[in-house]
């Protein structure tokens, strides 16, 4: 059974302004173990969180900027989801500095700055 009232729209777009003001929005985020800025994990989170399709819009990696970066001027990046994003690199591997094999990282290192 369907019911629709004045209420429940106001409601429901009262819960959405709220939820889309309350969200940590940024333009651009890294990804750091640690104190340390990571460029391996940064780019492979960026297509992740890329991929998520979030409603705030897309990313790309900037490799002049070394950041996962908006897509478009409208485009966000949450900063929880981008975190998120990080952790899961973190866990499931990321390109190793010397170019050779998977490396990991203990995801309570892992850290989303934006």
């Amino acid at each position: 059974m369907y019911f629709s009232s004045p209420k429940l729209s106001l409601l429901s777009a009262a819960v959405l302004l709220v939820s889309s003001v309350m969200a940590d929005l940024h333009d651009s985020c890294t990804c750091h173990n640690g104190d340390s800025y990571n460029w391996r994990m940064t780019t492979a989170a960026c297509t992740v969180y890329d991929e998520a399709k979030y409603q705030w819009g897309g990313t790309y990696y900037n490799s002049t900027t070394g950041r996962c970066t908006q897509r478009a001027s409208e485009d966000q990046l949450g900063g929880n989801e981008w975190e998120d994003a990080c952790k899961r690199i973190a866990s499931t591997g990321f390109q190793c500095a010397d170019g050779v094999g998977t490396c990991f990282a203990n995801t309570e290192d892992i850290k989303g700055w934006c």
